[in-house]
């Protein structure tokens, strides 16, 4: 049996590159100024499907695609999805901290600034 993988909730594994962030990020209808993103590295499988690494996990309140451009050609690849709201976003990033402790995250996510929002993991010591 094989044993099930973790999933990010983010969107499909794209190229980290300028025409992607511009296309799908700056230009997206669905745009929200709270935003979880993980950066990596994409492959394709044996089976065709394209398969993405975590490495790196972050969530941003503001402008997405300004991040981003600063991991061009740091990363090759990214998954993104836009939130309603800081604290739902914060959550999502620490889940998806938790699940695959990505490598170049140098401790868990630290809350937004001027909130007093704790991780939802209820194991996890920066919890409440």
């Amino acid at each position: 049996m094989r044993a099930m993988r973790a999933n990010t909730g983010l969107g499909i594994p794209m190229p980290l590159n300028e025409h992607t962030i511009n296309a799908k990020v700056d230009n997206s209808v669905d745009w929200s100024s709270a935003s979880v993103f993980v950066l990596g590295g994409i492959r394709k499988g044996s089976d065709g499907k394209l398969r993405f690494k975590v490495r790196l996990v972050k969530h941003v309140d503001g402008d997405l695609g300004s991040t981003l451009r600063e991991y061009v050609g740091v990363y090759s690849g990214f998954r993104f999805k836009f939130f309603r709201s800081t604290q739902n976003a914060y959550h999502h990033e620490c889940q998806i901290y938790h699940a695959f402790n990505p490598r170049d995250n140098l401790g868990h996510p630290k809350a937004p600034r001027n909130t007093k929002f704790y991780c939802p993991i209820t194991s996890c010591p920066e919890g409440k």
